[in-house]
């Protein structure tokens, strides 16, 4: 009787161990289904550009400068736009009297190709004045008060274009001081990637 259980035990063992063996054969085949290498080989060329810029061509003309003269006024009132970096336009308002305006369009040009987003522009008074209204984009110098518009339209693509204004006026609440008033602001686009 003691063989007979030695032999069980013994063939007990033998049976444990082959399953022993038998699932660690197939974790190692389950294991190595699982990990499988992946080589990806290739190049990549980056091709996009970020261009966006004010359209530094439209300083003058029709359209961009577009003066009107207050009643009974003798002299036309002028304006100028410069830019700088393309980044920076300059306006100057020259205005005679009560009623003399100037309304200047600015041009945002996205020459990448990456589209562009638009928020407001960041507005500079180049003298001494104050913003009456940060938020409406409005700020006053002496007896011009400038007001800019926000970018139309705020989502600019790759090749495309937008446009903004800039309206000179003179304080129609003022007295004329009987020569030209001079004022002057600086407009600053603010983009990014769309």
């Amino acid at each position: 009787m003691r063989e007979r259980m030695k032999n069980m035990e013994s063939k007990n063992k033998n049976i444990l161990i082959a399953s022993l063996l038998a699932v660690v054969l197939v974790m190692a085949v389950g294991y190595a289904a699982f990990v499988q290498q992946l080589t990806i080989t290739g190049t990549a060329e980056i091709t996009s550009t970020w261009n966006v810029h004010y359209d530094t061509t439209k300083t003058s003309g029709d359209g961009v400068v577009s003066p009107t003269t207050g009643a009974g006024g003798t002299q036309a009132p002028t304006g100028s736009i410069s830019y700088e970096n393309g980044q920076k336009a300059n306006i100057t308002a020259q205005l005679n009297q009560p009623g003399d305006k100037i309304v200047f369009t600015l041009t945002i040009k996205n020459d990448g190709n990456i589209n562009a987003s638009l928020a407001k522009p960041v507005v500079t008074l180049n003298g001494e004045g104050k913003d009456t209204n940060p938020e409406d984009l409005i700020v006053k110098e002496g007896n011009i008060i400038f007001t800019v518009t926000a970018p139309s339209p705020t989502t600019v693509d790759g090749g495309a274009e937008a446009t903004m204004t800039v309206t000179a006026e003179f304080d129609s609440n003022a007295q004329s001081v009987g020569a030209t008033t001079s004022s002057s602001i600086s407009v600053t686009t603010v983009a990014s990637q769309a």
